[in-house]
């Protein structure tokens, strides 16, 4: 295998789980039934839609006018329509007349999108809240301290409480309550349709819940959802009433996107930007900026939606982690969003047992799981509109994303300058394993005393580096130095250690269990310039320490470690590997190819699937196994955030014989960077 070069940046993978409005899915991107009709102004079927949106290219110019696109509709299907608003990203939202099929929509969107001055077009989505209302006040919160599904959460608050942060819940609104009141900040009403506020206004600073009792869309109650979820994550704790919150000293700040049958995407992106401190017309400037975004929502959705990418770039660069749900559907994550958006934490529920919950969605884009099942949490009494506070259990994947968000406030509650990469990483990697084996659940169950105490484990003077997260915007003087650490855990099989970037000449140096200098060390390139790197393989557990000494000044520098893990599976298996270096070419439809022939006889049961792919983006790149009978199975598809992709698979193949040639195959149709296969192996049970 050629030396890596390795900047891995941790898949984010979460937003709280939502049921689609349609549960077809579009052809073109997912679609979420906006099911309001305007001449009635309430749901009709859920195979219609009557609102999209719609992007120039930055070189339309003066053919850029919001009014070509009215005229565009109705030439092509004959309804009139009208412009309601522009969105943050400059895109605007259409609504029709009157409702279409979904089949209508998606030949729609791709019809306005092949027309020479249009960036995108898609449908509005309309996503809704998931969960499963329980018996109320049944039990206590064990999902803060039950030892084998709780999150072990009182030793974590010996350390972290969460001051001074503040954490956007992306929801329903919310209704005013004593064991809440303290930690709410100003809010913001984001919902635009007037039957889905159903508070008589549009947008404004009101971010209340007037309730979503809706019988026309089979809502018989209402679920005062965004209640209970700024419950979980900061409810006032110590004040001898109700429940406890998972960060009980931050701040929530409450931006209603939910309503009468769900919530348009439009809106609810205008809300992850607007949670961030971004501008968006019409409504002032968050006063508060979120560090963690909760957003307990989603739907059917074959592919992360263009507006939904853009918000979340948005939210990222302002320094916000982002907390998803997986869904509630009990199927793969990825045919859902935001849950299968790249640059999110995507989160899975499990029962107090720590299985995986039987409603919970599960895959690849899954991140980590939390509790979600009989979660007591703030709520409300009210069945049409408010009525008196309360308590209530809640179960979803809805209330699995507030305890994820509520760590996630704890981290930035030690470290205010803590990146979205970090917390990712060390959310992820701090789990505690499953009590049994679970397949496409994530890393494991949340741990919040881990994460807290990976985050303070420390020593003066020394860095510590967490896996695939850069260092960047390094500095130093002539024979300066400065420390690092990387604490190896067991299994991995190599660890690479890379400086690069920046101006002037920095050596490297690597030592475990000390911190090394310059005659003492286990790895120095000594090359000129700040591009180094070290590669121990095999690598034994523990810590290793890294210096960049200051040959010359250098600046802007950036340093990236990170280790590549064994998973052996239980009871032993047949490896089969290829370390060829196979180029990946660009614009091309077969791909690179990268074969293995397997001798082994039978059939292939739970195949696990390891690969490692140098890319200068990971977003240009997708990834498919294709087994001896020429079936495809999908790995990974377009999308995705940084550079190298390093990945583990979990198939399942009962059926199919492992005998015969399978290969990998890498596509790349992006023009963004080029890169290679660096090597794959495939085990068998």
């Amino acid at each position: 295998m050629k030396r890596r070069r390795l900047f891995i940046l941790i898949r984010q993978v979460s937003l709280l789980a939502l049921i689609l409005f349609a549960s077809s899915q579009s052809q073109s991107g997912q679609l979420f039934n906006p099911a309001l009709d305007p001449s009635t102004n309430n749901p009709t079927s859920n195979n219609t839609t009557d609102r999209l949106i719609i992007k120039f290219k930055s070189t339309a110019g003066k053919d850029g006018d919001p009014e070509y696109l009215t005229t565009l509709i109705e030439a092509f299907t004959g309804a009139s329509s009208s412009v309601v608003r522009e969105t943050f990203s400059g895109a605007h939202v259409i609504q029709l007349n009157r409702q279409i099929t979904l089949e209508a929509m998606w030949t729609l969107t791709d019809d306005i999108a092949r027309q020479p001055h249009i960036e995108y077009a898609e449908a509005d989505l309309i996503m809704t809240p998931q969960l499963t209302p329980n018996d109320p006040r049944y039990g206590e919160q064990w999902h803060y301290f039950q030892q084998a599904g709780g999150i072990n959460l009182p030793l974590a608050w010996d350390l972290a409480q969460g001051e001074t942060t503040v954490v956007a819940v992306i929801d329903s609104g919310y209704q005013p309550h004593s064991d809440l009141n303290a930690n709410l900040l100003a809010g913001y009403d984001m919902v635009s349709d007037g039957f889905a506020a159903n508070d008589g206004d549009g947008r404004d600073g009101d971010a209340t819940d007037p309730g979503t009792y809706a019988p026309s869309c089979n809502e018989y109650i209402s679920d005062w959802h965004g209640t209970h979820v700024a419950g979980t994550v900061s409810a006032v704790t110590n004040n001898a009433l109700g429940v406890a919150g998972v960060a009980y000293r931050a701040e929530v700040v409450p931006v209603r996107v939910l309503g009468r049958c769900g919530g348009y995407l439009s809106d609810i992106t205008d809300g992850i930007v607007w949670a961030a401190g971004a501008e968006v017309a019409g409504a002032p400037v968050n006063a508060n900026p979120a560090q963690v975004i909760n957003l307990s929502l989603g739907g059917r959705s074959d592919s992360c939606p263009e507006t939904a990418l853009a918000a979340i770039d948005i939210a990222r660069h302002r320094g916000a982690t982002i907390v998803v749900a997986a869904g509630n559907n009990g199927e793969e994550s990825s045919g859902f969003a935001p849950a299968n958006c790249p640059g999110v934490i995507t989160v899975a529920a499990t029962n107090d047992a720590g299985e995986l919950a039987s409603f919970s969605n599960f895959g690849a884009s899954v991140d980590l799981a939390a509790p979600g099942t009989r979660i007591l949490s703030t709520h409300n009494d009210g069945v049409i509109g408010p009525g008196s506070e309360s308590y209530r259990l809640m179960s979803g994947t809805s209330m699995s994303t507030p305890h994820v968000s509520g760590v996630a406030a704890l981290l930035y509650g030690i470290d205010p300058g803590i990146t979205p990469d970090k917390v990712a990483n060390i959310l992820i990697r701090s789990t505690r394993p499953f009590p049994s084996a679970c397949t496409g659940c994530g890393s494991g169950i949340l741990d919040a005393h881990a994460a807290v105490e990976m985050l303070t484990s420390t020593e003066p003077g020394v860095t510590i580096l967490h896996d695939g997260v850069a260092e960047t915007g390094l500095n130093g003087e002539l024979m300066s130095q400065q420390f690092f650490a990387i604490d190896v855990p067991p299994d991995a099989i190599s660890l690479s250690v890379r400086s690069f970037a920046g101006s002037g000449d920095a050596d490297l140096y690597v030592r475990s269990a000390d911190k090394p200098d310059l005659d003492l060390f286990d790895c120095r390139p000594y090359l000129y310039g700040n591009d180094e790197e070290c590669i121990i393989r095999p690598v034994p557990a523990g810590r290793y320490y890294v210096m960049l000494h200051g040959y010359s000044a250098f600046s802007d520098l950036t340093l990236v470690a990170d280790y590549l893990m064994d998973e052996p599976q239980p009871g032993g298996s047949e490896k089969f590997e290829n370390s060829e270096d196979y180029e990946i070419p660009q614009s091309s439809l077969s791909g690179a190819l990268s074969p293995i022939q397997v001798d082994r006889v039978g059939t292939s049961g739970s195949v696990q699937v390891e690969i490692g792919i140098i890319h200068q983006s990971i977003r240009e790149v997708s990834v498919t196994l294709i087994d001896p009978s020429g079936v495809k199975h999908n790995l990974k598809g377009f999308g995705g955030v940084g550079v190298d992709l390093f990945e583990t698979y979990h198939l399942e193949l009962a059926k199919q014989p492992s005998e015969g040639e399978w290969t990998l195959q890498v596509k790349d149709l992006g023009n963004r960077g080029r890169g290679y296969i660096d090597f794959w192996r495939i085990s068998f049970p």
